[in-house]
């Protein structure tokens, strides 16, 4: 009859313990170790300022990608001999020469219509409307080529 006391009285007790245990293994079980945030979770995009004389204090040679609302990407990379090769977002490729501006921030690719302007940051570049758009204050996600995972060595 004691046996069955003191099983009666120690049985709640170890539920109450085992409750204020630690869940670490259980969770990491679950989920395979993985936590992922929910889609619905905006997670703040970082836009470094545009550097001052990015020639020679940015490792600007990489390739950087742009991301797409309708998921397709599209890239540019900036070699360190001033060539370049890009991607639009339906796979067609245009190489050349690329040429900086006075400033040393700001790079020019193309010629006449197809004249493109880039600022150049530490991890990313930003398309300008033109080369009298400023390259301080705000930049926004539809400017912005953030540099690739993919390392490219310079030439």
């Amino acid at each position: 009859m004691r046996n069955s006391i003191k099983l009666a009285l120690t049985a709640p007790l170890a539920l109450a313990i085992s409750a204020c245990g630690d869940n670490t293994k259980v969770d990491e079980q679950a989920t395979g170790g993985d936590i992922v945030a929910p889609a619905n979770i905006n997670v703040p995009t970082e836009f470094p300022a545009v550097a001052v004389d990015a020639r020679s204090s940015v490792n600007f040679a990489g390739t950087y990608d742009q991301r797409m609302a309708d998921g397709r990407t599209r890239s540019i990379t900036l070699n360190a001999d001033d060539t370049y090769n890009a991607r639009d977002e339906n796979g067609v490729e245009t190489t050349g020469t690329y040429n900086w501006y006075s400033d040393n921030s700001r790079i020019l690719i193309g010629t006449g219509a197809n004249k493109q302007v880039y600022a150049i940051a530490d991890g990313a570049i930003y398309k300008l409307a033109d080369e009298n758009t400023p390259t301080t204050g705000d930049m926004t996600a539809d400017q912005a080529y953030f540099r690739s995972a993919t390392a490219v060595m310079p030439n």
